[in-house]
């Protein structure tokens, strides 16, 4: 199976994302900040062979107009936001 390096998330699947930063309870490492713009997705499992198959790195903005370091990434599985519910 080919799995894509850099995966363009719809909107439900945006939308999945921030449900997980919630249940995960992530927040910005700068400021604290639990708001975010969500990114594209890119597969772990090329870069590093210790990685499961559906790991996954997803771009994160942090929202706060404020933050000095507004970007960061949430590890994330295939299931929690690629896979319909």
């Amino acid at each position: 199976m080919k799995v894509d390096d850099i995966r363009i998330l719809n909107g439900e699947q945006k939308r999945r994302v921030l449900e997980q930063v919630e249940r995960k309870h992530f927040t910005c490492g700068n400021c604290g900040s639990e708001d975010f713009q969500v990114g594209d997705a890119l597969y772990l499992g090329f870069l590093f062979r210790s990685e499961q198959d559906d790991h996954y790195m997803v771009g994160l903005t942090c929202e706060n107009p404020g933050c000095e370091t507004p970007r960061t990434g949430i590890r994330l599985r295939e299931y929690e936001f690629l896979d319909e519910a």
